[in-house]
């Protein structure tokens, strides 16, 4: 039996997320665990396991707190790492089947807790330059809601924190699992992307969900993804963004073929199967293979 230990009184993002983190390792592990939230120094000392309180950041003896003068050090990207950030660079990787899925974990939620816990101003000024404060600490913030003069027990701030963290554990195990799906589609488009003589016009066999398409990115040369398009049995050409982050194209499609109906469509393109063209210019479709190949060759030398 693993004795986990974090403070007593009441939680933020970052001290959930730890323990969500550290239930997946150990249900993974089938080990059992017991938590004690305290900040009896004496209780602290008796931890397998201590997070988030006790001023020491030691791996050997498994104490993970970032409080104490000096922090526990930061990331590439100057993001100082909070107790979430410690329990997933330490233990994450139990739960991740390689590398780039336990940075796409780090990258994609542990960050921001992380940085809102120490203070960093993550959304507005490290990620969105004009958004307000919209992150999942927030929503962890909401278990422990206090209307005015209520008085909790720490048995009602302990049931507010477990409830919290399964939350936590939900959008992790789910995140994992969607993350492990893209990065096995990112090594399937990788081949094709190696395979294809014109690496300007990527065609595929099957789609894939629009992360992996914006994926595409990394590769310079890649303009167009040809895909089927199931719902009408046809296909897709869809442009490759600038970059992963932003939603510019490299090449747009003629503007003559945007926004038209199948029939304006096609006769604009020259093609007889036209479907649409997105009024924006970056998505259009076909009835056939030979014609959205077609476009995407024209578009091309447009």
């Amino acid at each position: 039996m693993k004795k986990l230990v974090t403070h007593g009184n009441g939680f933020h993002a970052d001290d959930v997320t730890a323990y969500a983190i550290l239930q997946e390792v150990l249900t993974k592990r089938g080990e059992a665990w017991e938590l004690e939230r305290s900040r009896d120094p004496e209780i602290i000392a008796t931890g397998d396991m201590v997070f988030d309180i006790g001023d020491v950041y030691d791996p050997a003896t498994n104490h993970y707190d970032h409080h104490q003068r000096g922090k526990a050090g930061a990331r590439e990207n100057g993001i100082y790492y909070a107790s979430a950030g410690l329990i997933w660079k330490h233990f994450g990787m139990e739960l991740c089947s390689n590398q780039r899925v336990w940075e796409m974990i780090d990258r994609g939620i542990i960050c921001e807790i992380d940085a809102v816990d120490n203070g960093q101003t993550y959304i507005g000024e490290l990620l969105f330059k004009d958004a307000g404060y919209t992150g999942l600490g927030i929503h962890i913030a909401h278990f422990e809601v206090q209307t005015p003069g209520e008085i909790k027990t720490p048995d009602d701030t302990k049931k507010e924190f477990e409830a919290a963290s399964e939350f936590m554990r939900g959008i992790l195990s789910r995140a994992i699992h969607a993350c492990e799906i893209l990065n096995t589609s990112y090594e399937e488009v990788t081949e094709v992307y190696n395979n294809s003589t014109d690496k300007r016009v990527l065609v595929f066999s099957k789609n894939y969900s629009r992360p992996v398409w914006r994926y595409l990115s990394v590769f310079p040369e890649a303009i167009y993804a040809v895909y089927p398009y199931e719902s009408v049995d046809g296909w897709k050409v869809e442009t490759v963004p600038v970059d992963m982050t932003i939603m510019e194209a490299r090449k747009l499609f003629p503007d003559s073929w945007r926004g038209k109906n199948f029939k304006e469509f096609s006769e604009a393109a020259g093609i007889p199967d036209g479907l649409f063209c997105h009024n924006a210019g970056f998505l259009l479709g076909t009835q056939t293979q030979e014609s959205a190949l077609k476009l995407a060759k024209i578009s091309l030398e447009s």
